[in-house]
């Protein structure tokens, strides 16, 4: 995954406004747009014509100006792949209105799905859940849960069964079936137990809760709203947003993996403070900055 914009409201000389783009094996899922997004995109290589899922998680400007930028972008490109965009439904009245302003026409198809609680999008890799977050308007967390991944493949299993190195291994360390010698032979047969796939949790603009730690729960990699410093609590009070240490709370309660702080508020010079602080509640925790890429694993590998 590649961080692209990690200030808050306000873009700063090293920081531009939210948005991550995720990449599993050439699928592409952006969470948030802020203004600039599609330059960005264009800048780290994360490519204008791959399967796209882009999650908006409410409408403040900062989170979602960005988005028709970066779909005329797109057409600019002569995409022809559908694009699916999640979001607060009342995005969908937006996207509209303003491309019919600008007389802007898109050459691919969006499908649009109205965010609800719950399982919001399948797609070949994973799937999105949503909840609602605590903020001043209509705003929604996500979290990405990659499908199940085959057991541990058994070499010693395959050859007792007559099964050829090579093509037919693969097969079956994907999950498929294979036929040898007119014998159908599954995955189940050389392979152990399935083996739980990858989450990432992403809060966008949220005062926290103990509801949002049980949603993210097991998350691999949480990415949490860290507007402020502990010291400015009272303005993550008036802004429905949340502190480093209440985002580093959060990961503690979910059992996360790893904690990345973003959405910084440009009145920090520095945020190493707020790493500092976070850390004293959840160790692994790290600030996200621009440009920044991070690899997520699987647990236990």
């Amino acid at each position: 995954m590649t961080f692209l914009g990690t200030s808050s409201a306000a873009p700063t000389r090293e920081r531009g406004l939210p948005s991550i783009a995720v990449v599993r094996e050439g699928e592409v899922v952006l969470l948030d747009c802020g203004e600039g997004v599609q330059r960005r995109v264009i800048t780290h290589g994360i490519g204008l014509n791959k399967e796209m899922t882009i999650l908006v998680t409410h409408l403040h400007g900062d989170h979602v100006t960005g988005l028709l930028g970066l779909l005329q972008t797109m057409s600019l490109a002569q995409r022809k792949k559908e694009v699916n965009v999640v979001g607060p439904a009342k995005l969908q009245k937006w996207l509209q209105v303003t491309a019919e302003l600008l007389q802007i026409g898109l050459s691919f198809p969006i499908s649009f799905r109205a965010v609800k609680g719950g399982t919001v999008l399948r797609t070949r890799g994973f799937r999105v859940r949503a909840t609602k977050a605590s903020h001043s308007v209509e705003a929604y967390c996500y979290l990405l849960e990659e499908h199940e991944r085959p057991g541990e493949f058994h070499p010693g299993d395959a050859k007792a069964l007559g099964i050829p190195e090579g093509k037919l291994w693969s097969r079956l360390q994907k999950g498929r079936p294979v036929t040898v010698k007119g014998r159908r032979i599954l995955p189940s047969e050389v392979t152990g137990s399935p083996r739980p796939g990858r989450k990432i949790g992403y809060s966008g603009d949220t005062r926290p809760s103990a509801r949002l730690a049980r949603f993210f729960h097991g998350c691999d990699l949480l990415i949490f709203d860290s507007t402020f410093k502990q010291g400015d609590r009272d303005k993550a009070l008036e802004r429905m947003h949340s502190t480093c240490v209440e985002a580093a709370g959060v990961a503690k309660a979910a059992g996360a993996g790893r904690l990345a702080l973003t959405h910084f508020s440009a009145r920090y010079r520095s945020v190493s403070g707020l790493v500092r602080e976070a850390r004293q509640v959840f160790p692994s925790t790290f600030a996200a900055s621009d440009g920044m890429k991070v690899e997520v694993g699987y647990r236990g590998s």
